[in-house]
């Protein structure tokens, strides 16, 4: 779960590690993330979409869900207008707690092996410092608060393409800030980066603006798609049942606590 992440064993402290988990469960009330995937109708999206364009669309060869974002092509004075800050952050909350409770079981399950973690291919084209109003810093340092309350046991890897010199000298600058173990899943590449994608990922699973062969025209286009295994078993908008191809997948046993508690979530002993 977004805010109660998988493992806080590579704490390296009881202080710490208490204060995490603390954090953690106060975001789980402020945001209602024990029902936050059948309780919160995000019904902006389609609009959200058209400023902030991003979702999940199919599978990287190790079966992992592929998560997209085109940084590039984000307004945020216009997604303001659509939306608020707030419940923005709140459909992230519960698109994390679907890919836990929904896309890592249903993953699994096509893949035959554990998967819980993503692959993140992250478009910056067009992005440079005039891109960074005072609102787009507000949602970036929003965002930002959200995701360092996670665990980075659930980031896999992430592609960051058509960098230009002045965001790879960007990059340069802000690594070393960066966790080592998040920094470290992190490949920054310029606008030649399709051989590197179907490394990880088939043609078919790559959308066709990404250089793969996929455009899910009967669908709206792949950003709304999404794509994927979980899709056998549950409707991409409100994760409800619908045709039960994925075994054991809606019953209890996979529910988010459940799939929650399978994780490693102990304390070492210090």
């Amino acid at each position: 779960m977004l805010c109660l992440s998988t493992t806080l064993k590579a704490e390296s402290s009881m202080t710490k590690s208490q204060n995490l988990l603390n954090n953690r469960l106060h975001c789980r009330q402020d945001f209602g993330v024990d029902t936050i995937v059948e309780d919160f109708d995000f019904k902006e999206l389609d609009e959200v979409r058209k400023y902030y364009p991003q979702g999940y669309h199919g599978v990287d060869k190790q079966g992992k869900p592929i998560y997209i974002e085109r940084l590039g092509k984000v307004n945020v004075d216009r997604l303001l207008k659509v939306t608020t800050l707030t419940r923005y952050v709140k459909y992230l909350v519960q698109e994390f707690e679907k890919t836990l409770a929904i896309r890592y079981p249903a993953c699994s399950t096509a893949a035959n092996t554990h998967i819980d973690s993503s692959t993140t291919i992250l478009d910056v084209e067009g992005v440079g410092l005039k891109s960074f109003t005072r609102p787009a810093q507000e949602v970036l340092m929003h965002l930002r608060k959200i995701y360092a309350d996670n665990d980075s046991k659930t980031r896999g890897q992430m592609f960051i393409i058509n960098a230009s010199p002045g965001f790879k000298l960007l990059w340069s600058a802000v690594k070393p800030f960066i966790d080592p173990d998040i920094a470290s899943k992190i490949q920054v590449i310029g606008n030649k980066y399709r051989s590197k994608l179907l490394e990880m990922i088939d043609e078919s699973e790559l959308p066709d603006f990404l250089g793969g062969s996929c455009n899910c025209m009967y669908e709206g286009g792949c950003m709304k798609s999404d794509k994927g295994p979980w899709k056998d078993t549950y409707t991409a908008e409100s994760g409800s049942e619908t045709e039960d191809k994925t075994p054991g997948l809606a019953n209890s046993d996979l529910s988010m606590d459940s799939f929650q508690s399978s994780q490693d979530l102990k304390l070492e002993k210090l």
